[in-house]
Order: structure tokens, then sequence, then C-alpha cells
């Protein structure tokens, strides 16, 4: 059987997101396939510009699906009613600090999906935060039209009370776990909510991924065991119960389609197993006891900095695994 081409590895794991992609725009509308268009096409036309200042073929770069795929990162991870200026941004600027700057797919440092979302979070925090509720119906917590206009215009006013919902990561930040629920199943999954089926969408697609062994099973193993790990000693005190952890926010997202990215990743099998093990880690400590919400993505490139540190010291050791 002939070894699978890049092309046709970034085409699975797009493939492996539609669940999560349609499970996200049938709780929320159409603002996700919004973010998704805008995030797509400023990420190519950045690419295109930059790879023909350069003199290189832009559409080989393009066609290799990296571009693609982290634009559907970045438009899953936003929230899905924006203005369409920071979507396109994110995904601007994934491909040129996360991934050209760097020469191109293969010698980034830096995971450019996160680079992308961290630029835009931190530049537009107040939009960034706001969510609408999600619902069991297209458009249903956002009207298409509303959400359109306010793609389009910025125009936050007249639909200001529809984006004011709290994600549940967002209460367990401002009001910890006691305060949300009783912490019983009920309260669990009261707490979850919807969210629940969106993690579900993202398990369905890792699993067809470790199925067609495109990902290492190492990564996402080492992501789900350090969150896992870290939620059950800070529930020891008040913490949120492991399975909210594990089934709300980027937890399984970034266990399956964010920390398996091959190039930002380790290379030997044992340091793989400790980097992921310690993105779950970071990410835990900043939900419960930091500042943001949610903190993947910043586990996630702190960790992308230190890959080749942990190869070293495997190598060193003698520790290294195929």
């Amino acid at each position: 059987m002939a070894a699978p081409t890049t092309p046709g590895i970034m085409g699975q794991v797009v493939l492996a997101l539609l669940p999560g992609v349609a499970v996200m725009a049938h709780l929320f509308g159409v603002g996700v396939l919004l973010n998704l268009a805008a995030a797509l096409g400023a990420a190519v036309i950045a690419e295109a510009l930059v790879l023909r200042l350069r003199g290189q073929s832009a559409a080989a770069a393009i066609l290799d699906g990296s571009t693609p795929l982290a634009a559907t990162i970045i438009a899953l991870a936003l929230p899905p009613a924006l203005p369409f200026w920071i979507p396109a941004l994110a995904g601007a600027l994934g491909v040129l600090l996360g991934k050209q700057v760097y020469g191109g797919l293969g010698q980034n440092v830096f995971n450019p999906a996160m680079v992308g979302y961290l630029a835009v979070m931190l530049a537009f925090p107040q939009a960034i935060s706001l969510w609408p509720p999600p619902e069991a119906g297209w458009g249903a917590s956002l009207p298409a039209r509303e959400a359109l206009d306010y793609f389009l215009t910025g125009a936050l006013t007249p639909v200001t009370d529809a984006l004011t919902h709290a994600t549940p990561l967002d209460r367990l930040a401002t009001q910890g776990f006691p305060a949300m629920t009783d912490g019983g199943l009920s309260g669990l999954l009261a707490a979850s909510g919807a969210w629940l089926w969106l993690g579900g969408g993202f398990l369905l697609g890792g699993l067809f991924l470790l199925a067609r062994q495109i990902i290492d099973w190492r990564l996402p193993l080492g992501v789900i065991a350090g969150t896992l790990a870290t939620a059950g000693l800070l529930q020891l005190g008040d913490g949120a119960p492991l399975t909210f952890h594990l089934l709300t926010g980027a937890t399984l997202m970034a266990a399956f389609f964010i920390a398996t990215d091959p190039v930002t990743a380790p290379s030997e099998g044992t340091a793989r197993l400790i980097y992921a093990g310690l993105i779950g880690v970071l990410a835990v400590v900043i939900r419960e006891l930091g500042g943001h919400p949610d903190g993947f993505a910043f586990a996630v490139l702190m960790m992308n900095a230190a890959a080749p540190l942990l190869d070293y010291i495997v190598r060193r050791s003698g520790g290294g695994t195929a």
C-alpha cells in the first residue's frame, strides 16, 4: 500500500472534523459557517500573496490541505457570531505568523491554528467572550439574518442580548463549580448542556483518525490522561469533576485535532506522551486557577516550544521509541 500523501492526510483530518462542524452549526446557526468562510478565504489569500512574493507556486502549497485544516480549526475555536474581520484576521495571522514566517509547512515551530486563534483572542477579548446559547435548531439561538448582519457590519446592538450567554467554562472561571451545580449527574448535565453533543462530534472524528492510523495514539491519550489526572487532583478541593473537564470546552478537539499535529509535536514516542500529558495538565490548571476559561491554546503553544527539548531529553536518556 502506498504511503499516504500530505494532501490525503490533511483531507482525512478535515473530513474527521465534519461531525464537529455539523453539530456546532446545528447548535449555534450559520455564524459557524460564516466564520469558516472568512477564516479560510483570508488564510488562502494571505498564503498565496506570500508565496507569490517568494516566487513560489501558491497552488501547490494551498492544495496540500494544511491551510484549510488550520482555518477549520480556527473557525471552530472562535465564537459562532463575530464580525468578519476577526475570523479573517485569525486565518491570515495563523498562516503568516504560524507557518510562512518559518518557511512553510513542515518547518513551523508553533501550531498555526492556535497562533491565529490566540492573536485575535488577545486583541479582541470582549468579542471573543460573546457566545449565543446553544439551541437544537439551525440559527435558533441567533437568527440567520441577524448573524449575517453582525458578520458583515459588526453592529452589536440588535443582537447583544443573544450573545451574552456564558459557556460552562466561563461559569467555571467566574463562579467555581460548586456554585454551578450540586455535583451530581443531573447537575453535571445541566452545567454542560448541549456542549456534550459537540464533544461527541469531535470524539467521533477522533476515533475515525485513530482507526485510519492518521494520528499517533500517544497524543490524544496523553492529553486525556493529563486532563483527567489534573482534574482529579483539583477535585479533592472544589474543582470540577473529571467528566466536566473531559466533555466540555476544547478538550476532545485539542486531544484529537490540535495536539496531534505531527510537525509541532515531538518525534520520539515517549516524548510525545510527556508532551501531550503536559498539555492536559497546563490546560486544566489555567481553566481552574487562571484568568481564561479554556487554557488549551496557551498549553499547546507552550508545549510546542518545549517539544525539541523533550525529544533531546528522551534521546539522551536512551528512552526514544519509534
